[in-house]
Parts: C-alpha cells; structure tokens; sequence
C-alpha cells in the first residue's frame, strides 16, 4: 500500500505532468513562450509546489525532513551552492567545446523576444528574476527532483537501485526540455546527473536551489547585458 501510494504521488507530481508538457512541446512549435516564461512558473509551479507539501505531509503521511535531512547550515549550504554553480558552468563551457557540433540545439526565438523585452521593464525584470525564478523555477524544479529521488529511493536500498533512480531522473529532466533540442536534452541531463549524486550524497535542498537559481539567472543576465 505505501509504494503504491508513493507511485500515485508520483504521478500526480511528477510522471504524468511531465509526460505533459513533453507531449505538447513535440506537438507545439509556437505559443507556448509566454505561459512558460511568466504564468508557467507562477501558477503551475507554485502550485505544484503546494501540492507536493499537501501529498506528502497529509496523503503520504512522511516528513518534510526527507527534502533536506544532511547535517549543515546556511553558510555551508551557500558555500555547496556556490560550489555547484561553478562545476555546473565548468560543464557548460566542457558540453559546448565537445558536444554543440553533432548535437542540434533547437531556439526559441519566440522566448527570446520576451526575455529581451524584459530590458524595457524593470518590474517585469525584477518579477522574473525574483519569484518566477527562484520559486516558480529553481525551487519547482529542485523540490520535484528530490522528491521522486527520495521517494524512488525508498523501494531499496540497494547501491545499484540509487544509481538507476538518478539516471532515470536525470533522464526525465533532460526530456522535460525537449523544447531546446537534443543538445538541451542532454546537457539538462548531465548536469541533472551531477544534482542527483550531490543529493544523494548531501541530502540538502538549498544548496540546489542556489545553484540553479544562479546558474539560469547568470545566462539570463548575461543575454540581456550583451544582446544588441
């Protein structure tokens, strides 16, 4: 009864809207920026996230602990935040060098527009790098990837079976933007690789969070300081 209602969680969380929003981006070449840059992250996102705490806490009956159970601290969840930023950019310039000539990156020429419309909008800018990305984004995605890491983890305890629970979770964050092309797909997935072995090992949210915030946000600004 209780793996059954850790798969059902999973799917109402997890499997079935991703299987979702995978279905109608290879459906869907236009329209779908505007939801995903400001309402997406907004609604569905915070949403999502009140969900998962409602699941856990009153169906699953588990403790919110499980999202952030390693021994630590602010400054040292800063420091491990700060720390995999960098290898997650050490990837980036490693992925781009080795892997953007037989990869296909697919543009969103639709998101850029919106993105670089947010230089005329300081209130929009500060909207979207404040809580579109840190909860809407960072928070949604961090949350949902520890959660079906720790609740898949509770099937066994077996070294292999962790070692399978984050491929699969790797993978399915790197399907889940499927939008960006196979090049996307696979960088998502490495990097998704690198947050799952530091959870498995840590066992702390924040610094995941930090990391993917300041990861997004430094592309992002980047984009806006230098694009003509």
């Amino acid at each position: 009864m209780k793996i059954l209602k850790s798969l059902l969680a999973l799917a109402v969380v997890v499997f079935i809207p991703f299987g979702l929003m995978l279905w109608y981006r290879m459906h869907q070449s236009t329209g779908f920026a505007t939801v995903e840059l400001i309402m997406y992250p907004l609604l569905f996102g915070g949403g999502s996230i009140i969900l998962l705490y409602f699941l856990k806490q009153y169906f699953l009956k588990e403790p919110l602990s499980d999202f952030n159970s390693g021994k630590s601290n602010l400054i040292k969840d800063l420091l491990w935040g700060l720390g995999l930023v960098t290898v997650y950019f050490i990837l980036f310039f490693i992925e781009r060098i080795t892997l953007s000539d037989f990869l296909k990156f697919q543009s969103n020429d639709e998101l850029l527009t919106l993105l670089l419309d947010l230089r005329e909008s300081p209130i929009l800018l500060l909207i979207w790098l404040g809580p579109v990305l840190w909860i809407g984004i960072a928070l949604y995605e961090e949350l949902l990837r520890i959660f079906m890491l720790s609740s898949l983890w509770k099937f066994s305890k077996h070294w292999l079976w962790s070692v399978v629970v984050i491929l699969l979770s790797a993978l399915i964050m790197g399907l889940a933007h499927w939008s960006q092309g196979s090049y996307g797909i696979v960088t998502i997935a490495i990097k998704s690789l690198v947050s799952g072995y530091f959870f498995f090992k840590i066992k702390r949210l924040l610094p995941l969070v930090i990391a993917h915030a300041l990861y997004d946000g430094i592309q992002v600004g980047l984009l806006l300081s230098t694009y003509p």
